[in-house]
């Protein structure tokens, strides 16, 4: 056997029901140095908070099934999280919790893993197990989220806000009938999404 590992690996998810848009971060920590740290885009359309904060951990079980379990040696792996309902749906077996009821290829999914890790762990001087921590004890997880899921936010609204006065100022002009005005209607027709027109003067 090889010397202990211990990981100690940080879930957090963030989530705005109006843009749907959803971020998660992992941070894996070894030795009390941050040796992975990552936030991304949640690229599946979930129902509620709770829900990616569960597809949270379930990338942090995969990260640790494919990358980081290795045979003869003592390794402990311990994700946190401050989400208390994703630890009970983990713990519990029965589909009581409300969760996932719109994708149940995903649910399944989730809980096949949880139970394959779970298994490939189960031997001596060894162990995976899932924590509650309260908010505060997961700042690290929730700032690397949180920073993503604003940026992204941010350019969303930002986009809306464009196409929104796009469609207001053709509203307006459209409102005078002469050809200047049928020029600009037509000019901001053609620009692709760099507000560029790609066509020669004679064309136009």
């Amino acid at each position: 056997m090889k010397k202990e590992e211990l990981y100690e690996i940080y879930t957090d998810a963030s989530f705005d029901n109006i843009t749907k848009i959803a971020t998660y971060a992992i941070v894996i920590i070894q030795e009390k140095k941050i040796i992975k740290a990552f936030a991304k885009k949640c690229k599946i359309q979930l129902e509620n908070s709770t829900e990616y904060e569960i597809f949270a951990i379930f990338q942090a079980i995969n990260i640790i099934e494919t990358n980081m379990i290795k045979e003869k040696s003592i390794q402990e792996f311990e994700i946190r999280t401050d989400c208390d309902v994703a630890k009970n749906f983990f713990m519990n077996n029965e589909r009581k919790l409300k969760i996932f009821k719109e994708n149940t290829e995903l649910y399944n999914a989730i809980k096949e893993s949880y139970k394959r890790v779970s298994n490939k762990m189960n031997r001596e001087n060894c162990s995976f197990t899932l924590k509650w921590i309260p908010r505060e004890e997961n700042k690290v997880a929730h700032k690397y989220s949180y920073s993503t899921f604003k940026n992204l936010r941010s350019k969303e609204y930002e986009n809306n806000i464009l196409l929104f006065e796009r469609k207001k100022l053709l509203k307006f002009i459209n409102k005078f009938n002469s050809k200047q005005c049928k020029v600009l209607i037509y000019l901001h027709l053609i620009a692709n999404e760099n507000k560029l027109i790609l066509k020669k003067q004679s064309e136009i």
